[in-house]
C-alpha cells in the first residue's frame, strides 16, 4: 500500500513538471511588448492644411473609415504655427503657437481632425490606411510639425527654435508608452519640409543644415532606436510656384540621401502629388489636395515598412 502511494505522488509530482513545462510554452508564455514608433516632422504639409470635407469626392467609400479612424494605429501630434506679426518674413518678429493637439498629450487613434485644425489632416491617415491591418496595434506614430517653418533658423541646431520641443516631445511619447508597460523603439522619421527653405539665401545652405540636423537628431534619440541609426524618410517639396528654388530644395534633399542607406528620399512631384484643385474655387497651392495628401501618407509608409519589425 505505501509503495502505491510513493507512486501515484511520484507520477502527480511528473505530471506537474511535465504540466509546468507545457505551459511555460503556452499559456504562463511571456507577453511580447515590442512596439514600433515612426516619427513625422516638418512643416504644413506635415502638420497637414488639407481640407478633409474633399475627401468624400477624392476616395468616395474610404471616406468613411478615414472618419471612424484606427484604433489600430495610434498618434500623439502636437501641430505648430509660426507667424510674423508684422508680415516681415525675413526678419520678424515672430510668434509661435500650438494650433491642434492630441487629447491630454497623449495617443490617440488616427482619424481625420489631427492637423493644423479639427477640420484638416496630414500624412498619418494615408500612413494609418497602408498599414493598419499588417501592424495592427504594433505601430505608434508622433507628430510634431510647424507651418511655415525653415530648416535654417528654426530646426537645424540645438538651440533652434523648433529642435528643443521636438525632442521634448518625442521623449515624453516614448516615457508614455513605457508608462503602458510597451517596449517602444525608433523605426523611421519623417520628414516633410522645405518649402521654407526655397529661396536664396536658404536653399544653397539646405545639405549641409539638413546634415546637421539629422546628425543632432539620430545622436539626441539615440537611445531609443535599439542601437540602429534611425532612417531618414525625406519627401521632396512640390513644384508649385509658391516655392521658387524647389528644385535646389529636392536637389539637396536627394545629395543627402546618396551619403546612407538609411538616408531614403522620394520625389513628390514624380509621384504625380498635386496642390492646384482644392478648396474651390482659389486653390491653396501651398498644401497638397485631399487625394494627395493621403498618398502622401501611403509613399511614407512604403519608404518606412522595410524598417518595422515583422
Amino acid at each position: 500500500m505505501k509503495r502505491r502511494l510513493c507512486l501515484l505522488v511520484l507520477s502527480t509530482a511528473l505530471f506537474s513538471l511535465v504540466g509546468c513545462g507545457n505551459s511555460s510554452q503556452g499559456g504562463n508564455k511571456k507577453v511580447e511588448n515590442n512596439v514600433d514608433v515612426v516619427i513625422i516632422s516638418g512643416q504644413s504639409n506635415a502638420v497637414g492644411c488639407t481640407h478633409e470635407e474633399y475627401l468624400i469626392e477624392t476616395v468616395g467609400q474610404r471616406y468613411e473609415a478615414f472618419l471612424d479612424g484606427y484604433p489600430e494605429i495610434q498618434i500623439a501630434f502636437n501641430s505648430w504655427t509660426k507667424n510674423a506679426p508684422n508680415g516681415d518674413w525675413n526678419n520678424g518678429p515672430f510668434t509661435w503657437e500650438i494650433q491642434n493637439r492630441s487629447k491630454n498629450d497623449n495617443f490617440e487613434k488616427v482619424k481625420l481632425g489631427q492637423g493644423n485644425g479639427i477640420n484638416t489632416f496630414g500624412p498619418e491617415i494615408g500612413i494609418a490606411e497602408e498599414l493598419h491591418e499588417r501592424y495592427a496595434n504594433k505601430l505608434f506614430i508622433i507628430k510634431l510639425a510647424c507651418g511655415a517653418s525653415n530648416l535654417k533658423n528654426d530646426w537645424t541646431n540645438r538651440t533652434s527654435k523648433m529642435y528643443p520641443i521636438l525632442i521634448d516631445f518625442v521623449k515624453k511619447q516614448i516615457s508614455n508608452l513605457q508608462k503602458k508597460g510597451l517596449t517602444p523603439t525608433i523605426k523611421a522619421f519623417c520628414w516633410m519640409q522645405g518649402e521654407g527653405d526655397s529661396w536664396d539665401g536658404y536653399c544653397n545652405v539646405y545639405l549641409d543644415n539638413l546634415r546637421t540636423f539629422v546628425g543632432n537628431m539620430r545622436e539626441d534619440l539615440a537611445g531609443y532606436s535599439g542601437g540602429k541609426e534611425i532612417p531618414f524618410i525625406d519627401a521632396g517639396i512640390s513644384n508649385a510656384a509658391d516655392w521658387p528654388k524647389y528644385k535646389e530644395v529636392n536637389d539637396a534633399k536627394e545629395a543627402f540621401a546618396a551619403e546612407s542607406e538609411n538616408n531614403i528620399y522620394f520625389s513628390t512631384i514624380d509621384a504625380g502629388l498635386h496642390t492646384n484643385q482644392e478648396p474651390y474655387p482659389t486653390a491653396d497651392t501651398a498644401h497638397y489636395d485631399s487625394e494627395s495628401q493621403v498618398q502622401l501618407g501611403h509613399l511614407f509608409a512604403e519608404a518606412f515598412e522595410p524598417f518595422l519589425q515583422k
